[in-house]
């Protein structure tokens, strides 16, 4: 029964776009957060990883690694911060090419 208010409370905030639509967006939000807790979990910890490579190699060869593996995160962040937005306007651009496409009286099934 909450969970139910809190969607429609959520919907209410959202653009008036079809009930599937939102439904899709909502699930898509929910799956993109579990993936990002579930990242956060599993990803190895730096001082781990560290006292791994200082125990297998010089100090300098961990460091550099320790380095290279912070600058990759950070690029990996970037990367997905802007792939998300782009397929986030995708997916709204799609709503609203249906839309524009069954103005125009176009079977729209028969594009696919």
């Amino acid at each position: 029964m909450a969970l139910e208010a809190l969607l429609e409370t959520t919907k209410s905030f959202l653009p008036d776009w079809p009930g599937w639509a939102l439904d899709v967006l909502l699930i898509m939000t929910a799956c993109l957060l579990v993936t990002m807790v579930l990242t956060h979990f599993y990803t190895p910890d730096d001082e781990k990883t560290e006292d791994a490579m200082n125990s297998s190699s010089t100090a300098k060869a961990a460091s550099a690694r320790a380095t290279l593996h912070k600058e990759f995160d950070s690029f990996r962040r970037k990367y997905i911060a802007v792939y998300l937005v782009i397929m986030l306007a995708d997916w709204m651009q799609g709503t609203h090419m249906y839309t524009l496409y069954l103005s125009y009286n176009v079977n729209v099934s028969a594009l696919f």
